[in-house]
């Protein structure tokens, strides 16, 4: 049986995430944002695949991502209290890319027309997803998990600014480098235009209402 694309696509982006988070933790590959701070490149992944991928693909590189870490260090979580912070950095990442996909499937690909609006309404959005979503979420979600947990808002905001930089740029310079093919959100049915239904009218693949 052939696979909903619509599935199959974002099925396939989130495996393909969330292998890619497993395999850069394990090579601990790093990006130099200057000085002697450097970011990771797993919120390169999220944030793309959260865009192209929509809810599964969001869905699968969690599970694939941090269920991975856990099982190659098991160490990791020794005490209930590790896995409750584990389990509430996991479902912060999980509403806020949900957020991100949401906001790009309903506001900037429908709306952003050429590549100058698309980055700079890419840029609005993971500065959604960071500071309206993820840095909010982890502040809350942390703090039930650790009652110790002294991070603020504007104490994460700060520290992950150069993860938030890269994390722009970087992604930025993909959609710009890729055909606007691929800015599709690959989980929803793409729009026909009124020429293309016309067409598929006279050829009388649909019908008239």
């Amino acid at each position: 049986m052939q696979l909903n694309k619509a599935v199959g696509d974002p099925l396939v982006i989130g495996i393909l995430a969330g292998i890619g988070i497993v395999v850069a933790s394990e090579a601990h590959f790093l990006i130099p944002v200057g000085g002697d701070t450097s970011a990771g490149i797993g919120e390169i992944f999220t944030t793309l695949s959260a865009a192209a991928g929509g809810p599964v693909a969001v869905f699968i590189e969690l599970l694939i991502a941090y269920g991975g870490v856990a099982i190659l260090h098991p160490g990791l979580l020794p005490d209930l209290q590790s896995q409750q912070i584990y389990l509430a950095d996991a479902v912060s990442h999980l509403l806020a890319m949900l957020v991100l996909a949401g906001c790009y499937s309903k506001l900037l690909y429908p709306r952003a027309k050429g590549s100058a609006a698309f980055i700079a309404g890419w840029w609005l959005t993971i500065s959604v997803y960071y500071y309206l979503a993820l840095f909010p979420l982890a502040v809350v979600l942390l703090s039930l998990a650790n009652p110790n947990y002294d991070q603020t808002y504007l104490s994460i905001a700060r520290d992950l600014f150069p993860e938030f930089l890269a994390t722009t740029v970087i992604t930025s310079l993909i959609w710009f480098a890729s055909p606007a093919y691929f800015r599709r959100p690959r989980w929803l049915k793409p729009q026909q235009t009124p020429e293309q239904l016309g067409e598929l009218q006279q050829q009388g693949n649909i019908g008239t209402p």
